[in-house]
C-alpha cells in the first residue's frame, strides 16, 4: 500500500511540474524566442496587419515610399517593412553617391532592433522580427537621394 501511495504522489509530483513548466515557457517567455526570426517562416497563425504607416518622402516633400510597421497577433510580434515608389537603380556603390534605403524595426521598452536594406534592383525589404508582447515597438526608415537624406518614423503599437 505505501508503495502504491508513493509511486501516486510521485507520478502527481511529475505532473504538476510539467504544468508549471509549460505555463512558464508561454506568453511572452515564448515570444521573446521570436527575436531575429524571419516573419515570413514564423507560421504562428493569428492575424498579420500593418497597425501603422508612414509615407516616406526626400527633403523636398516629394513621395518616395511607405514605411510601415506590422504587427502578427498568433506570435505577439512585429516588424518594419518598406516599399518605395520605384526600384532602387543605383544605391550602395560610391559611383551611384546615395546610400540604399534602410529601415528599423526598435522596441521601446529595451532598444532591441533588426534593420533590413533595399538592395539596387529592388523596391522593397523588411526586418526580422522583435517580440512585441505586452510592450510597444515602431518602425523607421532612413532615405538618401540628391536633394539630402531623411529619416521618417512610424508611431508605436
Amino acid at each position: 500500500m505505501r508503495t502504491l501511495l508513493r509511486r501516486t504522489a510521485q507520478a502527481g509530483t511529475a505532473l504538476l511540474l510539467a504544468a508549471g513548466a509549460l505555463t512558464l515557457t508561454g506568453g511572452s517567455a515564448q515570444a521573446a524566442t521570436y527575436d531575429g526570426s524571419d516573419p515570413a517562416s514564423l507560421g504562428c497563425g493569428g492575424t498579420t496587419s500593418t497597425v501603422q504607416s508612414a509615407a516616406m518622402t526626400d527633403p523636398h516633400g516629394n513621395r518616395l515610399g511607405t514605411l510601415e510597421l506590422r504587427y502578427n497577433s498568433g506570435c505577439r510580434t512585429a516588424w518594419a517593412r518598406i516599399t518605395m515608389d520605384y526600384t532602387q537603380d543605383a544605391c550602395g556603390t560610391s559611383s551611384a553617391g546615395v546610400a540604399c534605403p534602410k529601415a528599423w524595426v526598435i522596441r521601446n521598452s529595451d532598444g532591441r532592433s533588426y534593420n533590413c536594406t533595399v538592395s539596387a534592383g529592388n523596391r522593397s525589404c523588411y526586418t526580422p522580427v522583435v517580440n512585441d508582447a505586452g510592450v510597444s515597438s515602431y518602425a523607421q526608415s532612413y532615405t538618401d537621394t540628391a536633394g539630402g537624406t531623411k529619416y521618417t518614423r512610424t508611431g508605436s503599437y
